[in-house]
């Protein structure tokens, strides 16, 4: 049983790997252009529009992307029904979409760009939609294709209109809104989704259930996106759009962190699913769970050792100061990696109350927290609000999942990295060799003390290679 579990979790890791560590790091090394082709200015301006666009997606399709997919990994699940009840409400939010662009006329900054921004929500929803399609019925192979195509278009497409044409910001919006066509039509085509198309008499039992499930998770996805998002339009009116464009790049660095677990997370989610009610439950998710945090730990010191060094070469000098604010949000990221790992137990329950709750409280705190410092001390502020409360959404579910699974962290990895990954934030600010040359001994002491975690995954995998030249 154990080398069977740990081979499907390892199998999905391997495919979502594929997928998406190919395709950030493709989204990675797009940065540099943008920072190029864009002011900070314009720059500020198109990641306020892809930042309020986030939001709207789930509004207008009552979230039920995240229902197509859960609903279709249950036994004996109609997953063309499922599809079918998806596309349904995708378009009718394409027509109560329609008033994106009467509302964004409204705002000086993005009244321009009303129709655009129209067609990149209604093309994000779509594409969105048929990729947790995919996932729902296990082609995760075709997920992964589908999430590399996805960015490689985003890569050709801004290349063209940003570098080739010169379109700015509009160019900008194209790419994605071309590179989301682009996508679902893929998507459609390989999981077969064109079939649920049609006026196929609808389960009424299913659809109530897929609703109350989704409906929940629309304002869990809005308190994420004011967790995530709103300290953007905030540090944008507080302090000004061109000190947004820097704190944008300044937050790409860190989610670094929560993109390479991320990968790993969506694979979990499928073991944790197929796990539920295993005599050795708790024990197993407890297991994988310490593996998570010596990785994501790792990452993070990693990270607040080289960062500095790295973006002298990785953006031009308008933006260097980005720096300042990513130790604030490096560890904010390393404590929402672990919070979301536990937030899976919401998933496999079907809890989505549980989602709504942490959510709620992370974003109602980040507000205030804005509210109260931006003004005081500027882009700091921002930063600062977003890691204490991602910290204290961690805090929220440790406790508040023990009814499903007890996650211990009263363990060395947890411990002695947190205070590893404070030290190496707080040695960022000290601008002198001996800085940088204490940073790289934590980050050794920290390899060193977890050892026990990583040395036999190296171990395993390097039989593994051995195995297969063989």
């Amino acid at each position: 049983m154990n080398s069977s579990r740990n081979k499907y979790l390892i199998k999905n890791t391997l495919v979502f790997i594929l997928g998406n560590l190919g395709s950030k790091l493709i989204s990675f090394f797009l940065i540099p252009l943008y920072t190029n082709a864009l002011t900070t200015t314009q720059y500020g301006t198109a990641d306020l529009v892809t930042t309020v666009s986030t939001v709207a997606v789930p509004i207008l399709t009552l979230n039920i992307c995240e229902s197509v997919m859960r609903f279709a990994l249950d036994k004996n699940a109609d997953t063309r029904q499922i599809t079918q009840i998806g596309t349904n409400i995708f378009l009718i939010g394409c027509i109560i979409g329609l008033l994106i662009i009467p509302i964004c006329s409204c705002f000086e900054q993005i009244s321009q760009y009303s129709a655009l921004v129209y067609f990149y929500v209604i093309s994000l929803a779509a594409s969105q939609l048929y990729l947790c399609d995919l996932r729902g019925k296990e082609l995760l192979l075709q997920y992964s294709i589908g999430n590399i195509l996805h960015t490689l278009m985003i890569a050709i497409f801004n290349i063209l209109f940003l570098m080739v044409f010169k379109q700015g910001i509009q160019g900008y919006l194209l790419a994605y809104i071309l590179s989301n066509v682009i996508t679902t039509v893929y998507a459609i085509y390989v999981g077969k989704g064109y079939k649920s198309f049609g006026f196929r008499k609808v389960n009424k039992s299913l659809l109530v259930n897929m609703a109350k499930y989704s409906i929940v998770l629309i304002p869990n996805s809005f308190m994420w996106w004011i967790m995530n998002s709103s300290d953007r339009i905030m540090v944008s009116s507080m302090v000004g759009i061109a000190a947004n464009g820097i704190y944008a790049v300044s937050y790409k660095l860190p989610t670094l962190v929560s993109t390479l677990t991320a990968i790993f997370n969506q694979a979990w989610s499928y073991s944790a699913i197929k796990e539920k009610g295993a005599l050795d439950e708790n024990e197993y998710n407890n297991r994988v769970f310490k593996m998570l945090i010596t990785i994501v730990m790792t990452i993070g010191i990693g990270l607040m050792t080289f960062i500095k060094p790295f973006l002298k070469v990785y953006v031009t000098p308008e933006y260097f100061s980005a720096w300042e604010y990513t130790p604030f949000l490096i560890i904010g990221c390393v404590y929402l990696t672990m919070g979301t790992f536990m937030g899976t137990s919401y998933t496999v329950h079907k809890d989505s109350f549980g989602y709504l709750f942490s959510g709620m409280f992370g974003a109602v705190l980040n507000v205030i927290l804005n509210f109260l410092l931006i003004p005081v001390i500027e882009v700091y502020g921002a930063a600062i609000a977003t890691c204490i409360s991602y910290m204290c959404v961690f805090c929220f579910r440790l406790i508040h999942t023990r009814k499903y699974i007890t996650y211990k962290v009263n363990n060395i990895p947890f411990a002695c990295g947190t205070v590893i990954l404070i030290l190496s934030g707080a040695l960022m600010f000290w601008n002198s060799a001996f800085g940088v040359a204490f940073q790289i001994v934590l980050f050794i002491v920290y390899l060193c003390l977890v050892s026990k975690v990583w040395l036999p995954m190296i171990k395993k995998a390097a039989k593994a290679l051995k195995w297969k030249k063989r």
